[in-house]
């Protein structure tokens, strides 16, 4: 619905704190995370464990230009959204 490809990068061992909003690199290339989930097994006694966490990611030079021209579309709504009197 984005326009997003939902291609797979690859497996990595990242940081099991990773969230939004971090920043991660891989290889040359650096991307933000937009969303995080976590999958998680019952280990028995009321104890779940996170087996797997799964991000969806943007590369950062295409976040970058999505924030701006939000920046920018959302300035034209609020101009347009003046009223304006004819005389």
């Amino acid at each position: 619905s984005d326009g997003s490809t939902g291609s797979v990068i690859g497996e990595f061992a990242l940081d099991k704190s990773t969230t939004s909003g971090d920043v991660i690199s891989i290889g040359d290339a650096n991307y933000q995370v937009q969303v995080a989930r976590c999958q998680y097994k019952y280990a028995g006694g009321k104890r779940f464990v996170m087996v797997r966490k799964i991000l969806e990611v943007k590369e950062i030079t295409r976040a970058g230009a999505e924030l701006f021209l939000q920046h920018q579309f959302s300035k034209e709504m609020r101009k347009d959204d003046v009223p304006s009197i004819e005389l």
